[in-house]
């Protein structure tokens, strides 16, 4: 049986809805959006891959060192969240562009194109945007850093209005230049 701890808390972007595992002291965060119907989905998907609720127990429990983390990372404070985080549901190919995503640097962006040729799959631009619309992890993941080739935002599961925040915190806090 495996505990999954369960969340919201209000942001300035909205209530985030988070899931996250202590595993050996350490916090694993597994699923992190704006959305409460996309959380329920994920549960049900969770349920579901997992065998049903006797694989599963779930329990409402806060996280002050995830929520403190995107806090201060909302509020330009920090650039890296400092929690693990770990896919629980997902194909291999949608693990495959998330791990790849989570390596493009603060204030950086990459087209769906790039993104597709950086994980091997050429021409699979729609695939690595239908992948990222799934993605469990939104901050931590930033499926919000990718754009498309000819630098519109392109679309966000945490929606447009979000997606540009996110942008302009990142663009706005990017380290000075050195001469």
């Amino acid at each position: 049986m495996a505990a999954i701890e369960r969340s919201k808390f209000k942001t300035v972007i909205g209530t985030l809805y988070y899931l996250w595992i202590d595993r050996n002291n350490e916090i694993n965060a597994v699923y992190i959006r704006n959305s409460r119907s996309a959380c329920l989905q994920y549960l049900k998907k969770l349920r579901n891959e997992y065998g049903g609720s006797d694989k599963l127990i779930f329990n409402d429990k806060k996280s002050n060192k995830i929520e403190t983390a995107v806090n201060d990372y909302l509020k330009g404070i920090i650039r890296n969240m400092g929690f693990k985080y770990m896919f629980l549901a997902g194909t291999e190919f949608e693990r495959k562009v998330w791990n790849k995503l989570a390596s493009v640097s603060y204030g950086e962006t990459i087209s769906y194109k790039k993104l597709a040729e950086l994980i091997g799959h050429s021409g699979a631009c729609r695939a690595v945007g239908s992948a990222l619309r799934k993605n469990p992890l939104m901050l931590a993941v930033p499926c919000h850093r990718v754009i498309r080739s000819n630098g519109n935002i392109g679309k966000f599961s945490g929606g447009e209005k979000v997606k540009r925040f996110l942008l302009n915190l990142e663009n706005s806090c990017k380290p000075e230049e050195t001469l």
